[in-house]
């Protein structure tokens, strides 16, 4: 008896799996520690895959700081429940470092060559986490940025839902770590008016336009009001006009001073992602037909 609990215990420090899972395979594999690990691999891998297809959008969003890298990171589950146990932020933490040693800059470049030993290796460790903790387990995005002579990085998340990072033109850890907390409240869309996207910018156009087209004015008059609404929303939407968080008496160009905002990153957790219903009467039926 004292042998299988220790079977049982070895087992389930190697793999993370529960002692029911651990306690069927020993008994599988005919009490062969080395073959139950064969065959839970084999076995869980399958169900790894299975369990990928399912929808993730809860999760973590991370900021990984070594040397002079950051890594902003969005990595999603089923459930917050998943999100928030220590076995799910390990595994989070793991993949940033193997992620910044893969020197690879962004998640697209990362998953479109999945012959690179870096993929294979930290999809190797995302299957082993889906099985231990029985939810899917996706790398949704990531991006890494570097400090350089003519550059300094800063970042900031807020309660692991929302991040951001900047790039400014001189080096202020301060002033770095102000900016991406204003990026991580007041989500603008640019830096500055003329780098707002032309195709949201004719979008807002149209909607105040029909807007307008509705009043009984001259159309010098909706010239102007439209002009106002316009101005009203690059300022409201782009970073460097938007009130500072600290103060809102002044834009946040007011405190830039001699320096400059290069690029800026914000991801928050699960945004565009379509989540499903829970329909609970549907899955108790559907486990008793």
């Amino acid at each position: 008896m004292k042998g299988d609990l220790n079977l049982l215990r070895e087992l389930r420090d190697i793999t993370g799996a529960g002692i029911l899972d651990c306690k069927k395979y020993l008994e599988k594999a005919n009490g062969s520690l080395d073959e139950a690990i064969k065959l839970m691999r084999s076995e869980e891998g399958v169900k790894a895959d299975k369990k990928s297809a399912r929808i993730a959008a809860e999760g973590i969003i991370y900021l990984h700081v070594q040397n002079n890298q950051f890594l902003l990171i969005e990595v999603n589950s089923e459930t917050d429940f998943v999100a928030r146990s220590d076995d799910f932020k390990d595994f989070v933490k793991t993949i940033s470092s193997k992620i910044l040693a893969s020197n690879i800059s962004n998640y697209d470049d990362f998953n479109n060559d999945k012959s690179t030993a870096s993929y294979k290796e930290i999809e190797e460790i995302r299957k082993k986490a889906i099985t231990k903790l029985g939810e899917n387990i996706r790398i949704r995005r990531y991006i890494i940025m570097k400090h350089h002579d003519s550059n300094y990085v800063g970042g900031y998340v807020h309660n692991g839902k929302i991040g951001a990072v900047v790039v400014l033109q001189k080096k202020d850890e301060t002033l770095s770590k102000e900016i991406s907390m204003q990026i991580v409240a007041s989500n603008p869309i640019a830096v500055d008016h003329d780098s707002v996207d032309p195709k949201v910018l004719a979008n807002e156009k149209e909607i105040y336009k029909s807007e307008l087209d509705k009043l009984d004015k001259k159309d010098d008059i909706k010239r102007n009001i439209l002009e106002g609404k316009i101005k009203k929303f690059l300022d409201n939407n782009t970073l460097l006009n938007q009130p500072f968080i600290k103060d809102d008496t002044i834009s946040l160009k007011k405190i830039i001073k001699n320096n400059k905002i290069i690029n800026f990153i914000r991801y928050q957790l699960g945004e565009g992602i379509n989540k499903e219903k829970d329909n609970f009467a549907q899955e108790v039926y559907n486990q008793i037909k």
